[in-house]
């Protein structure tokens, strides 16, 4: 299975310095991208005006949900970048070498996103919508933000020109660990053909409709389940023997999905395949 590793900077030295590491580590420099406000992805596309924030903001969205799907993730990564912070991603990652690209990245004291967005939204901003499909049903922010109380401006981590954007109290500072985070990659969702994805519809209108769940909320589950099922690493194995793993994964991946929450699904979409 591939994964995309995501890490965000306070300034664009530290990226360039962990992308360095993982090119001389062996991982492809095609893989590696740096994304800021300046990005060609981001300021390029349509002809986008840099005084054009709202333009810029929606195009920066539109990257991060071509690579993180629904993941609600993806408008903190979007944020971030809006606030001048720089995104490094690693695409195509096998399961021998996420970990190690794990730990390269973490040298380099990529910040702590889940504090981040807690204190954006102390000051105002509003974070995912709340119709966003981003946004799963018993999940929740983990709650890993420092007390402000006691925070001073040696603690400010804003990258340089975006203030504007922050509020009068001090950003958290990094913590150690922990803050470059995985997803699997698209590739590895299936779910995409018109059979898979009326059958997983199906299941989900008949079990989770009536809790006003979109389908949107469960698909990720589902397409996990199913993805995990046909790789190479469980192939052919019973679900009490891969459920552990499963979740161990799915945990880390999706932070903010509590896996008792979705566990149903995800074993709907492994017997999709297994039964």
């Amino acid at each position: 299975m591939a994964h995309t590793l995501a890490a965000v900077f306070a300034v664009r030295d530290m990226a360039e310095r962990a992308r360095h590491d993982l090119i001389t580590a062996g991982f492809p420099g095609a893989n590696i991208r740096l994304h800021d406000a300046g990005s060609d992805e981001f300021s390029a596309t349509e002809n986008i005006r840099r005084d054009d924030s709202d333009s810029l903001l929606d195009n920066i969205k539109h990257f991060f949900t071509d690579l993180f799907g629904s993941h609600a993730d993806r408008h903190i990564y979007a944020e971030a970048v809006r606030r001048g912070h720089v995104v490094l991603t690693l695409e195509g990652a096998s399961d021998a070498d996420i970990q190690r690209a794990t730990d390269i990245v973490e040298r380099y004291a990529p910040l702590d996103i889940d504090a981040h967005a807690e204190h954006w939204r102390a000051g105002g901003w509003q974070g995912a919508p709340h119709d966003d499909s981003g946004r799963r049903q018993g999940a929740s922010m983990l709650s890993s933000a420092p007390s402000r109380q006691g925070m001073s401006a040696s603690n400010m981590n804003e990258a340089p020109g975006s203030q504007q954007f922050a509020s009068d109290m001090a950003p958290p500072p990094s913590s150690a660990g922990a803050n470059a985070r995985r997803y699997p990659s698209a590739d590895n969702l299936p779910g995409t053909s018109y059979d898979d994805e009326q059958y997983y519809r199906s299941h989900w209108s008949a079990t989770y409709v009536a809790t006003g769940a979109r389908f949107e909320d469960y698909d990720p589950a589902y397409r996990y389940g199913h993805s995990m099922a046909n790789s190479d690493s469980y192939r052919g194995r019973p679900w009490d023997d891969v459920e552990a793993d499963l979740r161990s994964t799915w945990e880390h991946t999706y932070p903010q999905s509590a896996w008792d929450n979705f566990k149903a699904a995800v074993r709907h979409g492994w017997e999709r395949i297994t039964s």
